[in-house]
């Protein structure tokens, strides 16, 4: 396999538009238009390319919402391409659903858009996400071709497209000037600027900005959805992404549906799942059921219509037969599920290959959806089981194979049916907790659950009967034990409250402690920080003091040396100056004697004639003569 180039992984040239007959700019909030493709914008406008820019929420958990709309109106202005339109949902929730997916294809399909930019599934605003999942599907919806170009505001993405807006600089600059409102809160503009300029890494000295892209043909939408590759990104992460998702076990999710306004929550709360191999079963419960969309999300959906009437049980049953899956979970059309629910629920299960069923925490909300403050996350106890139900149907998933062991929903119970369902369950192998609350289950009159008597109503009294044979004197006397030594448990949980009381006081002290100890240490580390400091300060003087010592000493031995080389000249040149001495006295005293000589007296006129000749003119012309002779 040859070696791959860093040109496979990022472009290392700039495109100057990206050909297109409309295009659809999506943005989450009022100036994510501008800051995510502001030079797109601009290009395409400059090209005579129509541009549709549709403002998702109306941005006011940031700002006042009408501002923030007339910021994006002058910005439009500033860019050319007319104005946004407002869909005016609100800032920081948005979400993921079917109607307002719908909508957003009419708007494609009617605009003949054939390129979508939305926001990269990267991005880590939940608004931002919902919008790239909002992209996702609806151009996978749509009949006409298009292209999908994420771009990036809060994250970067690996982008297969950059594009040069050096001709758009002065224009998009201008264009986030005019959101006013939010520079006062975040330099945005210096900081989209930074990551324009840096997208020019790979790319010749010309381009000063870029923005880059993720862009997605038909084609690669196609493919990638094959794969639920798209359903990992947005907007959470897969339970397992090293794995792909034709080798996940596929969960089908069983809705009993009495076709109330409810089961559009429920379908959108699937959509959203992280898990990405899933199909949902609708069972329509009563005749004349509404239809649905053939797709949830990126999941397939089919409606089982009926001419009679269904008890629930009897829904259950026609569910489980429909099902393709190897994992089976019921979600009842009034209750909604987190986004990594499926995800969460099938690791465990894949962790205990003996287990046949896992279940999770569900917290509790009224009709209109409001929390209770309660949950049911209990964890397994057989005895508790068999004296009631431990946890909501949306709570659990479990194996498919547990339909050829003889598992079935009993369709002489109408009521606490899913209670019977999990005690066979628990015949064959114990449930497995998953502490943590990833579901939510609904409580409301219409449901006509909660208005049985509980332990002491007829529903109750059915399991009872039913199972009373089914349990072994051991487990009866089980079930006494508990009902005997509830007031010992009692006493035995007030004690323990009493010692988890005392113990949380001892902590919270301990705690104060220790936030003490902790002070007290960081001011040790800080004071020993400084009594480093300085003795690496001394230590450095110390050094340089001992370097200067050391010039020192080198200096003062050369000095040496200089001086004892010029105490030998003097010595030599008083030896010198001595010998020249005793050679003059010498010299003198041989004058002296010569001059006091008798020799020197008789000889006294003869050097007088001698030196009367050299001047006279007879000797000047002797002198001439030799002179000329030689």
């Amino acid at each position: 396999m040859g070696q791959s180039l860093e040109s496979d992984l990022i472009p290392y040239s700039a495109s100057h538009g990206l050909p297109a007959q409309a295009v659809l700019v999506l943005a989450p909030h009022p100036d994510d238009e501008v800051f995510g493709c502001g030079g797109a914008i601009a290009a395409h406008v400059r090209a005579g390319v129509p541009v549709h820019v549709v403002i998702l929420t109306d941005g006011a958990v940031f700002g006042d919402a009408t501002r923030r709309a007339s910021e994006s109106l002058a910005a439009a202005g500033v860019l050319g391409y007319g104005e946004p339109e407002f869909w005016r949902l609100p800032d920081r929730g948005l979400c993921y659903s079917e109607a307002l997916l719908l909508r957003l294809v009419d708007k494609i399909v009617n605009a003949g858009v054939d390129l979508i930019y939305a926001p990269s599934p990267l991005e880590v605003h939940p608004d931002h996400r919902h919008a790239s999942m909002l992209a996702m599907e609806a151009a996978r919806r749509v009949t006409q071709p298009v292209r999908l170009a994420f771009y990036e505001v809060g994250a970067p993405l690996r982008p297969n497209v950059l594009l040069d807006i050096t001709a758009f600089l002065e224009l998009k600059d201008s264009a986030m000037r005019c959101f006013e409102s939010q520079l006062s809160q975040q330099d945005y503009v210096s900081q989209i600027a930074a990551l324009n300029r840096y997208r020019c890494y790979t790319l010749t000295s010309e381009v000063l900005a870029a923005e880059a892209y993720w862009l997605l043909s038909a084609s690669d939408l196609d493919q990638m959805a094959s794969n639920r590759l798209l359903t990992w990104a947005s907007p959470g992460v897969c339970a397992d992404p090293s794995v792909l998702p034709q080798s996940m076990p596929l969960v089908s999710i069983l809705i009993r549906s009495m076709d109330r306004d409810f089961l559009a929550e429920a379908l959108d709360s699937v959509a959203l799942q992280t898990y990405p191999h899933i199909e949902v079963v609708v069972v329509a419960a009563r005749p004349g059921h509404r239809p649905i969309p053939r797709k949830c999300g990126p999941f397939n959906v089919r409606l089982m219509q009926t001419a009679t009437p269904l008890q629930r049980s009897q829904a259950a049953n026609t569910g489980m037969a429909q099902a393709r899956g190897e994992l089976l979970l019921f979600l009842d059309d009034d209750d909604w599920l987190m986004p990594g629910h499926i995800a969460r629920l099938a690791q465990a299960l894949a962790r205990q290959p003996h287990a046949v069923a896992v279940y999770t925490g569900i917290s509790v909300v009224d009709a209109g959806g409001h929390p209770k403050g309660q949950a049911f996350d209990l964890p397994f106890d057989a005895v508790r089981q068999m004296a009631g139900n431990l946890t909501p149907i949306h709570a659990v998933l479990f194996r498919a194979k547990v339909l050829q062991m003889g598992c079935r929903f009993d369709e002489a119970l109408d009521l606490y049916e899913d209670w019977d369902f999990w005690l066979q369950l628990a015949k064959l192998a114990p449930m497995v907790h998953l502490p943590g609350v990833s579901g939510t289950y609904r409580i409301h009159e219409s449901s006509g659950v909660h208005t049985d008597a509980g332990p002491e109503g007829a529903a109750a009294a059915a399991i009872y009967r039913k199972w009373a044979s089914e349990w072994t004197p051991q487990q009866i006397g089980q079930m006494m034990q508990r009902v005997w030594s509830h007031p010992e448990l009692q006493l035995q949980l007030a004690d323990a409250m009493q010692e988890l009381a005392i113990s949380r006081e001892q902590l919270a002290a301990s705690d104060l402690q220790l936030k003490e100890a902790r002070k007290s240490l960081l001011d040790t580390q800080h004071e020993l920080a400084n009594t480093g400091q300085q003795l690496t300060d001394t230590l450095h003087k110390l050094t340089d003091a001992d370097e200067r010592l050391r010039a020192a000493a080198k200096m003062q031995a050369q000095y040496k040396e200089v001086i004892a080389q010029q105490q030998l000249k003097i010595e030599l040149q008083t030896q010198e100056i001595e010998t020249t001495s005793t050679a003059l006295a010498r010299q003198k005293h041989d004058h002296a004697a010569l001059l006091s000589s008798r020799s020197w007296r008789i000889t006294r006129p003869l050097r007088w004639l001698a030196e009367l000749t050299r001047a006279s003119p007879v000797g000047r012309i002797i002198r001439t003569l030799r002179r000329l002779s030689k």
